[in-house]
């Protein structure tokens, strides 16, 4: 029996023996994809119950580490005349890596060159870009870019899809952590530690809480959202509109339909697909050893396929991993560096199961945040195999967007 992979832009073929099973799981569609006529109607009503897009004067859109169509969206706008001239484009980066220009060309597509010099770069660390908003509800302060707290009338495009620590990506995720300081990112970001902070969970999260308090410094700010979601092709399925919060919570109940599947078995190998963008470097790879984990036996193994070619990820990461002490000084003097919630989870999985990376990564860098290097996925597969002749056995494609509910 083979099994293709996607990896990157290659496929990897696997071979198992005819006598072992082999699960597949992956995201599936619920309606035919949302087309032009649709998605417009559904912009025109939120118009109608909040304000025209074309009065905006500020438009904040995903950086490339989300699968966002952003360009058909902006396209499908800019061609019905809902593009302001005056407008600009706020990409909110959060804590993350600014997009390049590569980068910035797939998230803005053909209307690149004509809107580049309307376009801004959230940075959590420039403190010129950002004005004080107010205090959290422990008295820490908030601070927020200033080419939002300035605009009159904002449009968020966004889409939403399980996320490993907030439940879901999208609606407010554009706005904290997306365009707020660095400190406050940290702080809500540390709450991640705990495991009630888990992929298609909302209810009783603790980062799900802090984003809501975050969010009511911002009620006075006039706000039209557009959130997707997208099937396992990345076409939309269907789009919500209006005001951010309605419009994020309808947004999760049709990806938790797509996303979230209940696994027949606990497994003793789960073979985890990672697809672009989300398997550019280790630090967006977490999310889908999140995602797939808890169908993954105790004592058994998840093996990842992602090329992490851009490495370990954003600098201050990888400072974190190279100084981290191992999971038995946890919570340290680390506990509130950014990152250590990625260090932390990780860690105490690795201690439940097996967790292997095959990658481009040289040897020994994803130890630093306890992945095991493995060179040959055959030769991993088949030592198993051999251990154990009963072994149940999944693949999951698109982990980084799949979510498996244990059984």
């Amino acid at each position: 029996m083979l099994i293709s992979i996607n990896y990157g832009e290659e496929m990897l073929e696997l071979k198992l023996p005819e006598s072992v099973e082999c699960d597949i799981y992956e995201c599936k569609a619920v309606s035919k994809d949302i087309d032009e006529h649709a998605f417009l109607g559904r912009i025109s009503m939120a118009e109608k119950e909040l304000f025209s897009i074309s009065e905006a004067d500020l438009l904040i859109v995903n950086d490339a580490y989300r699968p966002t169509p952003t360009s058909d969206i902006l396209d499908k706008l800019f061609k019905s005349g809902r593009i302001g001239k005056k407008a600009s484009f706020l990409v909110a980066t959060g804590c993350h890596q600014p997009p390049d220009n590569k980068q910035l060309q797939k998230i803005f597509g053909a209307l690149y060159d004509r809107l580049k010099s309307r376009i801004l770069l959230h940075d959590a660390l420039d403190k010129s870009q950002l004005v004080f908003l107010g205090n959290d509800a422990e008295g820490n302060p908030v601070y927020i870019n200033k080419a939002f707290h300035q605009a009159d009338k904002t449009i968020v495009v966004g889409s939403v899809e399980p996320h490993y620590f907030a439940g879901f990506t999208g609606g407010r995720k554009a706005i904290f952590p997306g365009l707020c300081d660095y400190d406050t990112t940290v702080r809500n970001h540390c709450l991640a530690v705990s495991f009630d902070a888990s992929p298609g969970k909302l209810e009783g999260n603790p980062i799900e809480k802090h984003l809501q308090q975050l969010m009511s410094l911002v009620l006075d700010k006039k706000i039209l959202s557009i959130q997707v979601v997208l099937n396992k092709e990345n076409k939309m399925q269907a789009i919500f509109c209006g005001n951010i919060t309605t419009s994020f919570k309808r947004a999760c109940e049709l990806s938790r339909k797509i996303h979230s599947i209940r696994a027949d078995k606990f497994y003793d190998l789960l073979l985890a697909e990672v697809r672009p963008p989300l398997d550019s470097n280790l630090y967006q790879l977490q999310k889908s050893l999140e995602n797939s984990q808890q169908a993954v036996a105790n004592g058994g193994t998840i093996l990842l396929f992602s090329p992490c070619l851009e490495g370990i990820g954003p600098d201050s990461f990888y400072r974190l991993a190279d100084n981290w002490r191992k999971a038995a000084d946890y919570p340290g003097q680390m506990a509130n560096d950014f990152g250590v919630h990625k260090l932390s989870r990780v860690a105490q999985i690795a201690q439940r199961i097996d967790v292997r990376l095959y990658s481009e990564l040289p040897d020994g860098i994803p130890d630093k945040v306890f992945f095991k290097n493995e060179r040959k996925p055959q030769n991993k597969i088949q030592e198993l195999i051999d251990i154990n002749r009963s072994i149940k056995i999944a693949l999951v494609r698109d982990a980084a967007h799949t979510v498996l509910r244990p059984h």
